[in-house]
């Protein structure tokens, strides 16, 4: 029997080519295509944090395909493992992604907490990888 999966839309340094690269750096990780959400990309200077919102402008990232061991790896990687320090400041969520072919699709993202990006600037071209050209 095939196990089980999960799709999860990456924006930041878990994207193809980004430094924490999440098909190369772990097991269990597919990549499925380019995708959109709705959001606000917040700058942490060495990463961003996503407040979904489907009144917003597109950011930019990867929609992946994920094992549940691969997904709980990612979820220590933000922060949100089950031995991290609370509060947490990333949670996932569910958010509507876009394809690159249009297709949309409901799947997990990486909220960044309120109390996290307070203060932080969002960063206009919605697109991580973009941010400095």
């Amino acid at each position: 029997m095939a196990e089980a999966r999960e799709r999860i839309f990456v924006y930041g340094t878990l994207r193809r080519g980004a430094s924490k690269d999440a098909c190369v750096h772990y097991s269990g990780v597919r990549f499925v295509t380019a995708a959109k959400v709705r959001g606000r990309l917040y700058d942490f200077g060495d990463y961003p944090g996503l407040e979904p919102d489907e009144n917003a402008p597109w950011v930019a990232g990867d929609l992946l395909d994920v094992t549940p061991a691969a997904l709980v790896e990612l979820d220590a990687w933000e922060g949100i493992g089950p031995n991290e320090p609370q509060p947490f400041p990333y949670e996932r969520v569910r958010v509507t992604a876009v394809t690159e072919a249009g297709e949309t699709e409901t799947v997990w993202a990486y909220r960044v907490a309120p109390w996290y990006r307070e203060g932080r600037p969002v960063l206009e071209s919605g697109d991580w990888l973009r941010r400095n050209g």
